[in-house]
């Protein structure tokens, strides 16, 4: 239990995080292990977000009723995290093969789902909710306060005021919004007020599953694997009342797991009626074995600090990361954090931790001396390097012809998932753009390990140019062109596109659009690759 802490008016601290989600939790950890003084302030009156895991009596259960899979062989960082807290995590049960039901009046059919139907995915054991308590177990004492809702920011020059709606305002010397965009769209005023366009990005950026219901029901045992189904199911009619089912289970017990198909305004509707309904459609699938269960449901469309008004009132759609939100505001002093910012992984766990380190960096940066234009558009030579400085170039070379040569099959991983997950819209287009973010993500961070061999402080900065930049880049020189051809080669024999017409054989406009999105993704990252080695070197020089 975390306990609630008063907050101090008097001190100014260095950052303050509003929002203790995963990528609250994992910025406020790795700034403390700095020695920076954070603060970070939570509106509900608990830890985690959008993570919630709720425990079976009865079955002795763990239930995800928020975010519960994530995928080792594309989300690296979640991975590693896991591995460094030392929380065990198990494959998602899933032999391969889904019941559809696309009529009520009839039987479900058994079909063979190629690729699986999670493609791979894994669940932490225990519930996602260890790894929010795992980080918050990390933080020192008063560092965090729950209850507290912040309504405002004001810029008072030498720190930032966070005033909460009720009792004493918060003092920082930098604010970082761990919220979904448009939650700080809604909630928030800002003064002075943010740019028009940056205002118009939180307000257009949906946030992942926030108007969506869960609902897990236990049992003694998995009774549906010993009658041969693999607890998955698909439910496609006017009356659908759940419109995918999982199995949800742990340990030797039973639990069915699912996405209520009904939007927040029939759930409204059928609420006293919705415990019969979802038990009737999971007998419908297993027998009236599955009537005798314990039900747990969730509803994030009633969660004040998950679902906005706008993602209430507008169908669920897929977050599209727009790079402003990735940029600071106020002089570098307030950063928009949550899954929801991130280039790789919007809407999953992933995307919350690559936030977190995103602004990790950021938060330690000194001012460059040119703007971000300026500095991919100059031209330098870079002086001689030594030993030990070119052995790590040619490591991170080394490393990015590895991650071009594997992109392919990546590729691949994200057109599954996102197949597997029933999404039809500009499917190569997404799994293009979510490949080439996990390449330049993965990118950054073995920049980070090397950057001590590099001697980054050692180079010469040309208007704002760092020497090494143009070596770091090179070995991506074709990467765009050659991934999008390696795609379409692909999407040409894929029976599973077949279905898809403008993804099986993208025309101009698509290719168009395609290559436009992947050359944003390329300058954001050469930026940001620029500006690590330009923090590397504290003041850069001028030549």
């Amino acid at each position: 239990m975390v306990a609630i802490v008063p907050l101090s008016s008097a001190r100014v601290f260095d950052v303050a995080i509003v929002g203790a989600g995963l990528c609250g939790l994992a910025l406020a950890r790795v700034l403390a292990a700095r020695g920076l003084d954070v603060q970070v302030i939570e509106a509900r009156d608990r830890l985690g977000g959008r993570v919630q895991t709720r425990h079976c009596d009865t079955t002795g259960q763990a239930l995800d009723l928020g975010p519960a899979w994530f995928w080792s062989e594309t989300e690296p960082r979640i991975t590693a995290l896991l591995g460094e807290l030392r929380l065990a995590s198990q494959p998602q049960a899933d032999p391969g093969d889904a019941l559809w039901l696309t009529d009520p009046n009839r039987e479900p059919e058994r079909r063979i789902e190629a690729g699986g139907v999670h493609a791979n995915a894994r669940r932490i054991e225990g519930g996602a909710a260890r790894l929010v308590q795992a980080l918050a177990a990390g933080l020192p004492q008063g560092s965090l306060h729950l209850g507290v809702a912040v309504r405002a920011l004001r810029d008072r020059g030498a720190f930032i005021e966070l005033l909460p709606a009720t009792g004493h305002p918060l003092r920082a010397r930098q604010v970082v919004l761990a919220l979904p965009p448009r939650l700080v769209h809604e909630r928030l005023q800002f003064d002075p007020e943010l740019p028009a366009a940056v205002a118009e990005a939180l307000a257009d950026t949906p946030t992942w599953m926030a108007a969506q219901a869960k609902a897990v029901t236990t049992f003694s045992q998995p009774f549906w694997r010993t009658a041969g189904h693999s607890g998955n199911a698909f439910v496609r009619h006017a009356q659908a009342v759940l419109g995918e089912v999982f199995d949800a289970s742990e340990g030797s017990a039973g639990a069915l797991g699912g996405f209520i198909a009904l939007n927040a305004a029939q759930r409204e509707n059928f609420r006293r009626g919705l415990p019969m309904l979802i038990d009737s459609q999971l007998a419908q699938l297993y027998g009236p074995e599955a009537q005798h269960g314990q039900q747990f449901v969730q509803d994030w469309a009633e969660e004040p600090w998950t679902c906005s008004a706008a993602d209430r009132a507008s169908p669920p759609e897929p977050p599209q990361a727009n790079p402003l939100l990735r940029q600071p505001q106020w002089a570098g002093r307030v950063f928009f954090g949550g899954s929801e910012t991130a280039a790789h992984g919007a809407g999953h766990m992933e995307g919350a931790l690559e936030s977190a380190d995103r602004i990790a960096h950021a938060l330690r940066r000194p001012t460059p001396g040119a703007s971000s234009a300026q500095a991919l558009a100059a031209v330098h030579l870079a002086r001689p390097a030594d030993g030990a400085r070119a052995e790590a170039v040619g490591a991170f070379s080394a490393s990015v012809l590895t991650l071009r040569g594997i992109a392919p099959e990546r590729y691949r991983l994200h057109l599954t998932r996102l197949l597997s997950s029933q999404q039809s819209d500009l499917l190569t287009q997404r799994a293009l753009l979510a490949t080439a973010d996990q390449v330049y993500s993965e990118s950054l961070a073995r920049l980070d390990h090397l950057l001590p061999a590099l001697d980054a402080t050692s180079a010469e900065v040309v208007n704002g140019r760092h020497a090494l930049t143009a070596a770091l880049l090179a070995p991506f020189e074709g990467w765009n062109k050659g991934l999008l051809e390696a795609a379409l080669s692909f999407n040409g024999t894929s029976c599973a596109l077949s279905n898809f017409p403008l993804d099986h054989q993208p025309d101009a406009g698509m290719l168009r659009a395609i290559t436009l999105d992947l050359g944003a993704a390329w300058r954001e990252f050469a930026l940001e690759l620029n500006t690590r080695l330009l923090a590397a070197c504290g003041a850069a020089q001028t030549v």
